[in-house]
């Protein structure tokens, strides 16, 4: 697991900035603090356009190989370099297939399975890695960068191209070392992230900035730019197989893709909350790992706490379980909140975030989440919600308007989790909009209304007419011939998960340098869950059917039936008592 970055210069310009590229690569340091590498070009051509330079660079944190896995890596000749930020779980496999190609190894890394592969395979090495991952590969024969982003975006990339410049990066402060680049704010990004609480891909807060797409390339020659999909979601399932074949298979899918996962040459253990999706995840690595510790975070408040659960888990299973406790006395930790992640984010589920990765870097350099497995197999309530403001919509208007939502509205306020009064006011306000809008507002933060409220004039004139959530309407646009729920849960892998989940994940583990590995991301997982038929995922008010079935008398009872709870704060409560003078003074 690395942090990389790097310029591209071209049409004239020809040494490469080695101070910038120090500074880039300074800035992400804590994506990799055991080393460095730094690699140059000045490359000729007769065209112009075609003739410039380049510089590479990467911080490293040291997973496999530590003794010889420094990078850049290059082939035999040095003419293909690679720098990398990932991991290759299927790189023993891809290695001994070039080896049987002929190719030599000079490292035992998943590094140099890249370089090799892309001489043997060209662009579809990305296409045959298995992994999370962004990688950027220099051609020098072909003067030619090509930029890679895993399938589901588990690892960042972003770029910024001016003119006859390309300068890319794991973290967007790493391009905003160049002073050059426009700090222009995008009004439109902006926008989506006060009803989203992130910044959609591939926006960034930046108009100058954007983020590479998941399953995506970005290739450079003969100074042209262009992007180019090399994997997408599966097409919706064509048959109903029955449950015994996909209990099977997808049991078969997720001890491999944990198997593979913990191949590592530092210690590893794994996140364990009071669902079902780390506690599966735990369940399968602590076959491989009889040793396996495991870590929690909770609250002092019990509503929002899942100490008991996670630990009658642990004892379940047998780990070495290590928990900690967050209080309101947070404030200290808000600079370094501010600072990882670049532009503006507001899931307060950071702020656990922050403490669990912090306090398991403390004994371990990789951890396995459970991050994922909502969004594949139906386990979030709102898909229960979706359901029913069908049957919400088909009440006479009078009843509603009169009757359901004047109760609704009134009920008192509750600081509990997901309380019921927030539930039913969340499901009277968005069970109206016409389909698909009305999942869009299960987890809308500032309505239109709202909005216009708080705009100026100005700024009401640089957002109008565009579309509410664009990304949210093109996902769905994308499913196709997806019908019903199923769409649903395909828009929140392009969104929800993509740009808020994940994001979270990878600022707050890399922060304190710590690599998360979520298995059920795995594509095959991907691919295979978007084949199973949906009523193994949601039956009537019961989500999740499929795991819930698979991992009966793996984990304790109450686990495998109990509900969806979350990973939030007890915000409201924190902001209306402990946080209130700070928040004021903040504002004031």
């Amino acid at each position: 697991m690395c942090g990389i970055c790097g310029q591209l210069t071209w049409a004239g310009t020809k040494e490469p900035n080695i101070d910038l590229l120090k500074a880039m690569n300074g800035s992400i340091r804590h994506r990799g603090p055991d080393d460095d590498g730094f690699y140059t070009d000045i490359f000729q051509s007769p065209s112009p356009a075609a003739s410039g330079s380049l510089g590479l660079a990467m911080r490293r944190l040291s997973i496999i190989d530590l003794s010889t896995g420094k990078q850049p890596i290059s082939n035999e000749t040095n003419d293909v370099v690679v720098v990398y930020n990932g991991e290759t779980y299927n790189f023993q496999d891809l290695r001994s297939e070039l080896l049987a190609l002929g190719h030599q190894f000079r490292t035992k890394t998943d590094t140099e399975v890249i370089v090799h592969g892309y001489e043997a395979w060209g662009d579809a090495v990305a296409a045959k890695m298995n992994g999370m991952f962004a990688f950027a590969i220099w051609d020098k024969k072909k003067t030619r960068l090509v930029l890679a982003r895993d399938r589901m975006g588990i690892k960042p990339l972003y770029y910024a191209r001016e003119r006859n410049k390309l300068t890319f990066a794991s973290e967007i402060k790493a391009i905003l070392q160049d002073p050059t680049i426009s700090r222009s704010i995008d009004a439109g990004a902006l926008d989506d992230y006060l009803s989203q609480r992130c910044v959609p891909t591939p926006l960034s807060i930046y108009k100058s900035i954007r983020k590479l797409e998941p399953g995506m390339l970005l290739i450079w020659e003969k100074g042209e730019v262009n992007l180019r999909k090399y994997w997408d979601f599966s097409p919706p399932p064509a048959e109903d197989k029955g449950l015994p074949y996909y209990l099977e298979k997808l049991d078969a899918l997720l001890e491999d893709a944990v198997k593979r996962q913990l191949v590592s040459d530092v210690p590893l253990g794994t996140f364990l909350s009071g669902g079902l999706d780390s506690p599966a995840i735990s369940f399968f690595a602590k076959k491989h790992k009889p040793d396996l510790m495991t870590f929690n975070i909770y609250f002092p408040d019990k509503s929002y706490s899942e100490r008991k659960e996670a630990t009658a888990v642990a004892k379940f299973l047998g780990t070495h379980h290590l928990e900690k406790e967050v209080t309101p006395n947070i404030v200290e930790i808000i600079p370094d909140l501010v600072e990882a992640f670049d532009e503006p984010f507001g899931d307060d589920s950071m702020i656990p975030t922050y403490f669990l990765t912090k306090m398991a870097r403390e004994k371990m350099t990789v951890a396995l989440s459970g991050d994922g497995g909502d969004e594949l197999f139906g386990g979030y309530p709102t898909y229960v919600a979706d359901a029913l403001a069908k049957v919400y919509r088909g009440i006479p208007d009078f009843i509603r308007q009169w009757g359901i939502e004047p109760l609704v509205f009134n009920l008192p306020v509750s600081h509990n989790r997901i309380s019921f009064d927030y539930k039913a006011k969340a499901f009277v306000t968005s069970a109206q909009r016409p389909s698909p809008l009305e999942h869009f507002g299960w987890t809308e933060v500032f309505n239109s209304d709202v909005k216009k409220n708080l705009y100026s004039t100005l700024f009401k004139d640089e957002v109008s007419g565009r579309p509410l959530a664009p990304n949210f309407q093109r996902a769905f646009s994308e499913a196709g011939s997806r019908e019903g729920l199923e769409k649903f849960l395909y828009v929140d892998q392009k969104t929800h998960l993509l740009d808020e989940f994940l994001v979270k994940v990878d600022r707050m583990s890399m922060w304190h340098s710590l690599e998360v590995r979520p298995p059920f991301l795995d594509h095959r997982i991907v691919e295979f869950a978007a084949q199973i038929p949906m009523r193994y995922k949601i039956q009537g008010l019961n989500t999740k059917v499929l795991i819930r079935k698979l991992m009966k008398g793996r984990l304790p009872n109450n686990i495998v039936r109990g509900e969806k709870k979350g990973f939030s704060p007890p915000m409201a409560r924190w902001l209306a008592s402990d946080l209130l003078d700070y928040v004021k003074k903040k504002f004031s």
